[in-house]
């Protein structure tokens, strides 16, 4: 009988631009290939490891854990994990080899490997393992001594020389010289493939980003590439004649892979406990904040039912969280909160925690969920097999000094963010693909343009030479050899950064259960997962690694410093618990005044908050969840708002869902929604169900949903449900497989929407100001932002040398004073020098104030550009001034001098339109005039309609708008169609875009900024839209191509 073979060297797409397969791809290929076992061993990091242990795990293979690590010398050494010992070690190693080092450039001295060299088998690697290096360099006997080093460290069992045969003329040789040192100091052999992708597919791909990771071309890469295509997964049978001269390099693999008996479950996390006071307990306590919590938040009176709902709940909740020994995580949220209030940081929840009722109580979370409903479940279930996260929003300009209080309080052993694995998009895998195959950087940044949803143009790719007399055939054949290599490219990871939020905290080392890296960040470090490993861990293995989100929130910011300015003018000391809204505001939301709100400003929810009409926190709940990728391919907002006006009837698929569906006039809007959908016709479990919510959440959403209800029609026929029935369920949850909020999730970004909405509409200029404050942050720029401003009352006012800040301050009632830092270019430390200057009295003169701050000559002008002398000067004599001035202050220089020079030059003062000009172009903005005014006589002239004009006009009246485009949008759940925001000076106006005119007008929809639309008007239950027939271009304006825009896919 033929001995089997396992392949022990391969290395997946997650040794980052070296494999190219995925650890799943590895796996199907070993499994047809008839492997009972493989193992993974990417270059220096175990990133791979969830997905490899998940994808083994269902196809039945065996999974053998390791890495291929650098040394100090550049050398590679292969180590797998024997046991949890070795596994822990190779843990270690690895987070030693990456500490204090670049980020691409691990290495591990061997001192360090030799004292984790326990639990661990090596192999001596490719050819550059050190052993071979020292075989070709220096010869026999500095081989001998190279391999005895290894050998003494790892034991005579533990160190394998390997042996490779990828059918090079020079493999024979190095076999038998490798084979003989093995012979001299009994040393096991063992043969590999040292593979790259798992077949002959995949190898150009492995060739290209070879190229991509050296910065060069497949012509001029040289050595650098293999030199052929055989580093592949290969069957037992052809690895077996490949080492047939080596029978037993073959067996030891067998070998290898018995003794490696370590399993991804034996892996123990323990979350840290908070210390507590002499005979208290975490349960204790938290049951003491429960009660306290309860007392306050619900009083016996006036409604003693309520009260007595509220502690049964809170009792249920408090044994689930005994049940799974979570009171310690708890209380550990409540001290990161605790922080917060001490040091007057705005922070709130979000995700399916707000559903908690003793959250609530412990005072985490503003809403209450038991006045909305919300249901616990989603965020704590006995029949989940993964714990609850809770994720916290802090203000995003404060939240590092949250993340340093966690590292400060558990030690950066134990705390450590997850990873994000940012990968190839089609458009970056075209342009580096492209440049790797030969393509001028600017040939490929073209290319990968041509099929962009906003771009214009064929997809043919730019001539390969200056004279463009490339053959055609040729250049279409590698037009579409780019776009194949793109293909496989797409979704494969780039390289590793930092999760948006998520943190691990652990009661041991972290490095005893996942290797850890400084992050590019400063005074950061990540784990090798990313948040989809960690969900994996606790599905498929029970290994819960507890994530903490602590998210940044550029609208807490917003609040909070609205909320400061207003309690520093005793105007009002508004908290975000307990905050009463304006009921005005609903009237405010139905007339889509929403620029700067709170997940309502988009264009999307300007259409569709008029045809809602929120009258309270629920409507508000139900539009953020409407405007979701999920609900959005659905069109669930869409047909919650028909029926809620009478247009459509409310339905539902079956009287069972009445209860279910009945909130949302019965269409599947939340998360929550689908499981019970799932629960009550197709008998799912909770647990079973909870699988459709990690479908919601992930990014291959649609397939894994398909998956997820794979037998759901059947369930449902077995329950009784007629076939069309059945098929229209199943329609339904597989509809809704795009991202979508749970419920629970929706209500505290309604809540914070609600009170931006109410400081927009009581305190205009603060909440403006605020907001100018915070960025960037929220859906437009500054100039959308000032000019909403100035249609709601305030009155903006120029930047100025004795009056401005950094920021932007509030002057009176309703005056904005535009700060320093919304003049581009102009630095901080700038704005602190000259008001430090100036606390010892008015500036009184352009000259005055150089001297004053000793600015440079760039940041002088920049100033000069947008007015700041304008209470001493003209504005074109103050430009002229700093540029003669600007180096004759400080120091070395005779006080007064520049004073005595500054002879005012005899020049004409700027008209508006050059101030305009100026101030456009030194901030994107100009208190004195929008720049659609310059064109207003011409619009005027034509009948063109001012875009506030549009709502009083009839539906379909053909009309014609002039104005600026800031924002292109092309859901994918738009079936073609395409959304532009207009702006001139009296407002915004949605257009839209059929798929012909977007074709017949590609050009000017894609790339014009100001812009002449002919069309009709629409009117969709009081939401007025234009519906476009024709573009016609503006005359070109050269401030208008640098206005900022947002297009979205």
């Amino acid at each position: 009988m033929h001995a089997m073979y396992t392949e022990l060297h391969c290395h997946s797409y997650l040794s980052f631009l070296d494999g190219t397969c995925s650890p799943e791809t590895l796996i199907t290929r070993a499994r047809t290939l008839g492997m009972t076992t493989l193992a993974l061993t990417d270059h220096n990091g175990m990133y791979g490891l969830p997905r490899f242990a998940s994808a083994a795990e269902k196809a039945g293979i065996k999974a053998i854990y390791g890495s291929e690590l650098t040394l100090d010398n550049g050398s590679h050494l292969v180590l797998l994990a024997r046991d949890r010992r070795g596994y822990t070690n190779l843990c270690r190693a690895i987070t030693n080899a990456r500490k204090d080092r670049q980020k691409n450039d691990p290495q591990l001295n061997f001192d360090t490997l030799a004292q984790h060299a326990e639990g661990l088998i090596a192999l001596s690697a490719c050819e550059n393992g050190e052993l071979t290096q020292s075989l070709y360099t220096n010869g026999h006997k500095a081989a001998l001594q190279i391999a005895a080093r290894y050998r003494d460290v790892f034991g005579i069992d533990s160190y394998f020389i390997e042996l490779h045969n990828h059918l090079r003329p020079e493999d024979g040789r190095r076999n038998a010289a490798l084979l003989r040192v093995a012979t001299e100091l009994e040393l096991p052999v063992v043969a590999t493939n040292n593979v790259h992708y798992a077949d002959l597919d995949h190898s150009l791909l492995h060739h290209v980003v070879t190229c991509i990771r050296n910065q060069t071309s497949l012509d001029a890469a040289g050595p650098l590439l293999r030199v052929n295509d055989e580093y592949r997964l290969k069957s037992p049978a052809a690895m077996r004649a490949l080492f047939s001269n080596y029978p037993q390099a073959i067996k030891n693999t067998q070998v290898i892979a018995e003794q490696c008996i370590f399993h991804i479950r034996d892996l123990h996390y323990e979350f840290p406990q908070p210390k507590l006071p002499n005979s208290q307990t975490s349960l204790g306590l938290l049951k003491q904040a429960a009660a306290h919590g309860l007392t306050r938040l619900y009083p016996f009176e006036p409604d003693p039912t309520v009260r007595r709902k509220a502690r049964t709940q809170v009792a249920a909740e408090l044994r689930v969280m005994h049940k799974w020994n979570l009171a310690g995580y708890l209380m550990v949220f409540k001290d990161l909160v605790e922080f917060c209030q001490r040091e007057n940081i705005l922070v709130s929840l979000r995700g399916s925690a707000p559903a908690s009722t003793l959250l609530y109580c412990l005072g985490l979370c503003p809403i209450d969920p038991l006045a909305h409903d919300l249901l616990f479940e989603r965020f704590a279930s006995p029949e989940r097999s993964e714990l609850p996260d809770i994720d916290l929003d802090i203000e995003h300009e404060k939240r590092e000094r949250v993340i340093q209080y966690v590292y400060r309080k558990y030690g950066r052993s134990h705390a450590a963010m997850v990873a994000e694995v940012n990968t190839f998009r089609h458009k970056s895998a075209v342009r580096d693909i492209a440049k790797a195959l030969g393509l001028s950087t600017t040939q490929a940044q073209q290319l990968s343009k041509k099929r962009g949803r906003f771009n214009h143009g064929d997809s043919a790719p730019p001539p390969a030479n200056p004279e463009g007399t490339a053959n055609e055939a040729s250049n279409s054949c590698l037009t579409e050899q780019i776009f194949e290599l793109a293909r496989q490219l797409t979704g494969a990871p780039r390289h590793l950064s930092i999760h948006v939020g998520g943190f691990i905290i652990s009661s041991q080392p972290l490095n005893e259960i996942v290797p850890q890296e400084p992050a590019r960040m400063p005074n950061r470090t990540v784990i090798a997962w990313d948040k989809y490993d960690l969900e994996s861990l606790a599905e498929d293995f029970g290994v819960n690694l507890i994530k903490l989100d602590l998210l940044g929130l550029g609208m807490l910011t917003l609040l909070a410093k609205a909320f400061h300015e207003l309690r520093t003018r005793g105007d009002a000391d508004y908290q975000l618990h307990g905050f009463q809204y304006d009921p005005r505001v609903y009237e405010m939301l139905c007339r889509a005044d929403t620029v700067g709100l709170f997940q309502l400003e988009s264009r999307a929810q300007m259409s569709f908050l008029p045809r809602l009409k929120p009258r309270n926190l629920d409507d508000v709940a139900i539009s953020i969840g409407a405007i979701r990728p999920g609900p959005g391919a659905a069109h669930a907002g869409t047909r919650i708002a028909r029926r809620r006006a009478g247009i459509e009837p409310i339905s539902y698929p079956h009287p069972v869902l009445r209860k279910v569906l009945k909130q949302t006039q019965g269409v599947i809007l939340w998360q929550e929604q689908v499981m019970q959908v799932a629960i009550c016709c197709g008998g799912y479990t909770p647990g079973e169900a909870d699988q459709l919510r990690r479908a919601m959440s992930n990014k291959r959403s649609a397939e894994q949903m398909n998956r997820a209800v794979g037998d759901l029609k059947e369930r449902m026929l077995a329950r009784g449900f007629t076939p069309r029935v059945a098929d229209r369920i199943r329609e339904m949850i597989v509809g809704f497989a795009g991202y979508g909020f749970p419920r629970a999730h929706a209500y505290p970004f309604a809540h914070i929407a609600l009170i931006s909405a109410t400081l927009k509409l009581r305190h205009p200029a603060i909440f403006y100001a605020a907001l100018l404050n915070s960025q960037p942050m929220g859906f437009y720029s500054p100039h959308t932002i000032l000019w909403d401003a100035s249609r709601h009352g305030v009155s903006i006012r120029r930047v100025d040398m004795n009056h401005s800040f950094w920021d932007c301050t509030v002057e009176g009632s309703c005056g904005l004073r535009l700060g320093f830092r919304i003049v581009e270019g102009f630095a901080a430390a700038s704005a602190r020098v000259l008001t430090t200057a100036r606390s010892n009295g008015a500036y009184r003169s352009v000259a005055d104030f150089i001297r004053r701050t000793g600015l440079n000559r760039d940041q002088l002008e920049r100033l000069a550009q947008v007015g700041t002398f304008t209470d001493v000067t003209d504005r074109r004599k103050a430009t002229w001034m700093v540029g003669e001035l600007a180096n004759l202050s400080g120091p070395q220089f005779i006080p007064g001098l520049a004073e005595k020079l500054a002879i005012p030059a005899k020049l004409p003062a700027m008209d508006m339109r050059e101030r305009v000009e100026r101030d456009y172009m030194a901030m994107g903005y100009s208190p004195e005039r929008h720049i659609v005014q310059d064109y207003r006589d011409r619009l005027n002239a034509i009948g063109a309609q001012h875009l506030t004009d549009l709502p009083n006009l009839p539906h379909r009246t053909p009309v014609q708008v002039g104005g600026l485009i800031i924002c292109r949008q092309q859901p994918a759940s738009a079936n073609g169609f395409t959304f532009l925001t207009m702006e001139d000076e009296t407002g915004l106006l949605n257009i839209i875009v059929r798929p012909n005119v977007f074709d017949q007008y590609r050009k000017d929809v894609c790339g014009t900024p100001l812009i002449l639309v002919r069309g009709y008007i629409s009117h969709e239950q009081d939401a007025t839209s234009l519906i476009s027939e024709h573009f016609t271009p503006l005359a070109g304006s050269p401030i208008a191509s640098t206005m900022p825009r947002r297009d979205f896919h």
